[in-house]
C-alpha cells in the first residue's frame, strides 16, 4: 500500500483551533528585495559550468506594537552556487511583510504558534511568485521554490532552543 507515501500528520480540528489565535492580516507587502548576479557574463559565455547547488534560509522576525498590532517579516535567502569552486550564479534576498491585528490573546503559545505558523503560511505564495519571476527574468533556469512546512520549521526551533539550554 504506497498510500502512506503523502500522509501528513493530522490533527482534530478541536486542537487545532485551541492552538490558534484568532488574526487578520491588515496589509502584506514587499519590505526590501534584492537580485545579484556577480559572475555573468562569465557564466553564459562557459559551455559546462558544472552542477549547481542550492541553499534557502528563511527567517521571521516579529515586532509587536500596542493594540495587539504585530509585524511579522518572512526574510528570504536564495544562494544557487556552482559546486565546483563555490562560485555564485545568484543570490536572492528578501523581506516580505505582513501587518497583523491579533484578537487579544491569553496564550502565549497560541500566539506564537499564529504568528511563526499561520501568518508566514499566508504571506509565503507571494515570496515565492517574487522569487519566481527573478529567476525567470535572470537568463538563468526558472526557480519555483518548494512550498514549506512552517509549522514543521517551528518545532525544529522549539526543539533546537530545547537542546541549547
Amino acid at each position: 500500500d504506497h498510500r502512506d507515501l503523502h500522509s501528513f500528520p493530522t490533527r482534530r480540528s478541536s486542537d487545532l483551533a485551541n492552538a490558534m489565535a484568532k488574526f487578520n492580516i491588515i496589509s502584506q507587502f514587499l519590505k526590501d528585495i534584492s537580485f545579484e548576479s556577480p559572475n555573468v557574463p562569465e557564466l553564459f559565455f562557459k559551455q559546462d559550468n558544472g552542477q549547481a547547488k542550492l541553499e534557502i534560509n528563511i527567517d521571521i522576525q516579529i515586532k509587536g506594537a500596542e493594540n495587539n498590532l504585530f509585524m511579522v517579516d518572512l526574510i528570504t535567502k536564495v544562494h544557487s552556487k556552482l559546486e565546483a569552486g563555490d562560485k555564485s550564479i545568484f543570490l536572492i534576498e528578501s523581506t516580505y511583510s505582513g501587518l497583523v491585528q491579533m484578537e487579544e490573546e491569553k496564550d502565549e503559545e497560541a500566539k506564537k504558534r499564529t504568528l511563526l505558523i499561520d501568518v508566514p503560511t499566508l504571506l509565503f505564495p507571494a515570496v515565492r511568485a517574487l522569487i519566481t519571476r527573478l529567476t525567470s527574468e535572470s537568463g538563468f533556469p526558472t526557480f519555483a521554490m518548494q512550498p514549506v512546512d512552517f509549522a514543521q520549521l517551528y518545532e525544529q526551533k522549539q526543539t533546537q532552543s530545547a537542546n541549547a539550554k
